[in-house]
C-alpha cells in the first residue's frame, strides 16, 4: 500500500462520505509495480481517491479511517474493485496483460467476501492471479478464524493474497510463516531504515516468500540506490515515486503505450 490512511481532518463526515460513494465520487488511481529485472510495469495498485465536487482531489488520509470506523469500508472497497477491475479487463482485451492489486481491510475478510471477489474476477474474464488482494497485517487480522480461511479461499479461487506493509511493526516473521499468501510487500519504513538489522529482516522475509514461490515487492522506492537495495534483498518488484506516482487511468494508458 504505497499511500495509506493516517488521519482525518475536519470537514469530512460519515454522511458526506456515504453520499460520495453513492454518487460515484470515489475513483481508483493506479500506482505501478515495476519488475526490477526488466524495468517494465507489470502490475498496478488501485488506490482510492475522492473527486470532491467542491474540494477537488481528496487523498485517502482524509476518509479511509472514517470508512473503517463507520463500516463504509466494504462499500468503498467494492466501488474501487469494480472500477479498477473493469479498467484492467479492458487493458487485457487490448493486449496489455498487467496485474491489479486492490486494498482489502481485515474487517472485510469473511467467507462471502472471497466468493464475491472470485466471481467478479471470473466474470471479467481475467486469468487467474491477475488480481491480488492486499491485506495489511494488523492486530485486527487473526491467524485462526474467518480471516485466514477467507485468504485461503481467495487463493483457491485464483485471486492472489498479498501481506502488505511487512516491516512496519505489526508483521513478524513468525506470523508471516503462518499466514497464507502469494505475495509480500516490504514496507517503505524498512527501505528508509539503514543498517544490517533492516537488511536482515528484509532478507528473512524474502526467504519465507521464496519457500512459498511468492512474489516480493519493495515499497517506497525513491532513488536509484533504493532500487539497488531492493535487488540486493532479492525483491522481484519495486513500487514508489522513483518509478511513478499514483495516476488516473488515462495516464496509465499513456504509460503502457510508452513501453
Amino acid at each position: 500500500m504505497e499511500d495509506r490512511a493516517s488521519s482525518t481532518t475536519p470537514g469530512t463526515s460519515a454522511d458526506e462520505l456515504e453520499r460520495a460513494v453513492r454518487r460515484g465520487e470515489l475513483v481508483p488511481y493506479f500506482q505501478a509495480e515495476y519488475d526490477l529485472a526488466s524495468g517494465r510495469p507489470v502490475a498496478f495498485e488501485a488506490l482510492s481517491r475522492w473527486l470532491h465536487p467542491e474540494r477537488g482531489l481528496v487523498m485517502p488520509d482524509r476518509f479511509i479511517a472514517i470508512a473503517e470506523r463507520t463500516g463504509l469500508i466494504g462499500d468503498l472497497g467494492r466501488t474501487i474493485l469494480v472500477q479498477a477491475g473493469r479498467r484492467v479487463a479492458d487493458w487485457h482485451r487490448r493486449g496489455r496483460r498487467v496485474g491489479l492489486a486492490v486494498n482489502v481491510s481485515p474487517s472485510q475478510l469473511r467467507p462471502e467476501f472471497a466468493s464475491t471477489m472470485v466471481q467478479f474476477v471470473r466474470a471479467l474474464g481475467l486469468p487467474e492471479w491477475t488480481v491480488t488482494a492486499e491485506i495489511t497485517e494488523t492486530p485486527a487480522l487473526s491467524e485462526t478464524c474467518d480471516e485466514v480461511e477467507t485468504m485461503q479461499a481467495l487463493i483457491a479461487g485464483g485471486v492472489g493474497v498479498s501481506v502488505d506493509d511487512f516491516g512496519s511493526g505489526f508483521t513478524s516473521l513468525e506470523s508471516l510463516e503462518r499466514l497464507p499468501f502469494t505475495e509480500v510487500k516490504i514496507d517503505r519504513s524498512l527501505m528508509r531504515r539503514p543498517g544490517p538489522e533492516a537488511d536482515a529482516l528484509a532478507l528473512d522475509a524474502v526467504a519465507v516468500a521464496r519457500s512459498r514461490q511468492a512474489v516480493v515487492v519493495a515499497e517506497g522506492i525513491e532513488t536509484a540506490q533504493d532500487v539497488d537495495r531492493a535487488k540486493a534483498w532479492g525483491c522481484d518488484r519495486g513500487q514508489g515515486f522513483f518509478f511513478s506516482a499514483a495516476v488516473p487511468a488515462e495516464d496509465v494508458e499513456r504509460l503502457l503505450a510508452a513501453v
